[in-house]
This record gives C-alpha cells, structure tokens and sequence, in this order.
C-alpha cells in the first residue's frame, strides 16, 4: 500500500510544472516556445475571423436560409440565421415570435435580424471562449481543423453547450440539429 502512495508521489512531483527550469536561454525553453506558439495560433484566428466577418456571416446565412431573411421553417425558426426561441430572447427581440414573423416578416426586419446576429455571436464568443482558447488548432476526426469561426457557426447550430460536449469528447458527440446537419459539418464547413 505505501509503495502505491510513493509511486503516485513520484508521478505528480515530476510533472512537467514541477520540474526545475533547464538552464536555457530563454528563447529555447519547450515549455514558452509552446506556449508562444499556441499564442499565435490563436491570435491568427482571431484576426482571420474578425478581419473575414462579414463573409462569415453571409456563409452562414447562405447554410441557415440560403440568405433569406423571409424564410421559417417547420420547427419555428425564422429570418437570415434561422433564429429560435432562446436565441430571439438572448438578443433582445424576444417578443419576436414564429407566428408573429410568419404573418408579417417586417416585424423583424432584415436590419433587426442583422443586429442580433451581431449580439448572438458576441454572447456565443464569450461562452465559447474557454472552448476557443482550449481547442482552436486541433485536428478532430482526423480531418476537422477547429478554428474560432467553426466553434460559433456549430454554436448557433447547436448551442454552445452541445459543441463544448463535441469539442470535450474529441467528436464522439456530435449533435445534430432537427434538420439532420451535425456539429461537425458546420465545423468543417467553417473551418476553412
């Protein structure tokens, strides 16, 4: 039995945390060159994503309603970026509803359902944001390259918490939503 406590001693205290820094000249620690480079991997994704926004927002428009801001469908969503319940209520334009837009669309203009797409995305990105920071730069399912984009489209698809689950379990939980289009398809889709 102690020589089990010893054993799990042993493993914790040489952990990379815990081991002394080599002598080395700053610039050819591992340890900071990786996190340099997890740094700037992340900080290109983030200038991709804000520099190519406005394509991304048309691409997604395109999926959700083929860039109809008229358009509903059976199970209740409307406008551009087929918005639900809980994603009108989290932008401000709850009292919006799916009988409402049927019957008259101009009660959330193209205007209004651009605006809160901007919201939606803003909310998304800082639920995401640990799943960002965490994933962005991986490789799922062999060919899925996880980028900031691809985490928010699936996000909206989903919901950030069904994409957390994908992310956390490597794509073993892939949702999919009642059209039939799985998280990993709008990951891959906007991936690129």
């Amino acid at each position: 039995m102690k020589f089990r406590y010893i054993i799990l001693l042993l493993t914790f205290l040489i952990r990379p945390g815990f081991l002394p820094a080599p002598d080395l000249p700053p610039d050819s620690n591992p340890f900071l060159l990786l996190d340099k480079m997890r740094n700037e991997i992340l900080k290109n994704d983030k200038v991709r994503y804000h520099l190519n926004y406005k394509q991304f927002k048309k691409t997604l428009a395109k999926y959700e309603s083929n860039c109809n801001w008229k358009e509903y469908n059976r199970f209740g969503f409307i406008g551009k970026y087929q918005f639900g319940k809980s994603a009108l209520d989290a932008t401000g334009y709850g009292h919006i509803n799916f009988e409402s837009f049927k019957s008259n669309p101009y009660l959330f203009s193209e205007k209004d359902q651009e605006i809160a797409m901007d919201v939606l995305l803003n909310i998304n990105e800082t639920v995401m944001q640990k799943s960002i920071n965490r994933y962005v730069g991986f490789i799922m399912l062999d060919s899925i390259r996880i980028t900031r984009p691809g985490i928010l489209a699936a996000a909206h698809l989903a919901g950030p918490a069904n994409v957390k689950e994908f992310l956390d379990s490597y794509g073993q939980k892939n949702a999919r939503d009642r059209m039939g289009t799985n998280i990993s398809d709008y990951l891959n889709i906007f991936s690129r």
